[in-house]
């Protein structure tokens, strides 16, 4: 395989003089915001790459960043308990949250109107202008991941004993999925239907909303740190280890579906992304080496690239043209995709 004609093209590497721990691409792909592990905000314009601007601080640290879907809005949240709300075109800010419990997770709805936030135990939402629209009853336990309902004013959020989803609305409601051990991660396919968790003890538990069934699928068989869907919402992907296994929820349906292991990684995954079209689905681990597949084609990648160092983070530009990798050296590459 030759990497260098391959479907990533490096585009440009920088250095950040931070450790990369969360990014979100504005809606037009050109500009990207940066969680740096050592508390800078850093905003990243494709126009001047080498430029990265330091737009505020996070006392002991950045968390995680979110940038609304179609606006100029995007938020970040730091060990501090603040989060913040940034205007893309003035640079400025404020905070909308100040709390005791780090803020871990950040989440825009679709429409780009309600903001998420997780911390501790507690879920808020905020409107787009900062201001509280809804705080919901403590969870049992941690929330370890949160992920929006597609088109839907309703947001899942996971954690020990299961997952509890919650509307907005006149009269928000919650309710409870139970499901024993610990949940890590929180992905809906594309119509909102299936509702996927990765958990503590290696399986991947299933969520049909619609139908009101659930269903384990047999993991990895080790902690599943990330789970995510193809567009098409067609296929199931899951990270454990270094093994990268893989569902397809086709004509066959979901409780037929025997999963695909892809085996290609020596070390520990560490990032995991579906490009936004199309099946293409990258991975990273601690051998430090950047792998496109194409699912449902062959079993082999398609492309390969050697890393810095391990990979941090992956994100796809919402229209797929660009993947930015981040790594624990302190830079950010960015790739062109041609699939």
């Amino acid at each position: 395989m030759n990497a260098a004609s391959g479907r990533l093209r490096p585009r440009e590497r920088i250095e950040l003089g931070d450790y990369p721990v969360d990014a979100a691409w504005s809606a037009d792909g050109k500009q990207l915001v940066i969680a740096g592990g050592e508390g800078g905000v850093l905003l990243l314009s494709l126009a001047s790459p080498q430029e990265p601007k330091v737009l505020g601080r996070h006392d002991g640290g950045v968390l995680a960043v979110s940038w609304q879907p179609a606006g100029r809005l995007f938020a970040s949240s730091g060990q501090d308990g603040v989060v913040l709300l940034w205007d893309a075109r003035s640079l400025e800010s404020r905070a909308i949250h100040r709390g005791k419990e780090w803020s871990e997770q950040l989440a825009f709805a679709d429409n780009g109107r309600l903001l998420a936030v997780s911390s501790g135990r507690v879920l808020q939402v905020f409107d787009q202008q900062g201001q509280a629209a809804h705080r919901f009853a403590d969870h049992a336990g941690a929330i370890a991941a949160i992920a929006w309902r597609p088109k839907n004013a309703e947001i899942a959020a996971a954690g020990n004993g299961g997952v509890r989803i919650h509307r907005l609305g006149t009269q928000p409601q919650s309710r409870d999925y139970p499901w024993r051990g610990a949940c890590l991660t929180a992905s809906w396919n594309a119509d909102g239907r299936l509702l996927a968790a990765g958990m503590q003890d290696g399986s991947v538990h299933l969520w049909n909303i619609a139908s009101d069934d659930e269903s384990e699928l047999p993991g990895p068989g080790a902690k599943v740190f990330a789970t995510g869907w193809s567009a098409s919402g067609k296929f199931l992907a899951a990270a454990a280890g270094n093994a990268l296994v893989v569902w397809d929820f086709g004509a066959r349906g979901e409780e037929r579906s025997r999963p695909t292991e892809l085996q290609a990684h020596s070390e520990r995954i560490t990032a995991l992304a579906f490009r936004p079209s199309g099946s293409w689905l990258a991975s990273a681990a601690r051998d430090r080496r950047l792998l496109l597949w194409r699912i449902g084609g062959t079993n082999e990648p398609q492309d390969a690239h050697l890393l810095a160092d391990d990979c941090t983070l992956l994100r796809f530009s919402r229209d797929g043209a660009r993947l930015a990798v981040g790594d624990a050296r302190g830079g950010m590459t960015i790739y062109d995709c041609t699939p």
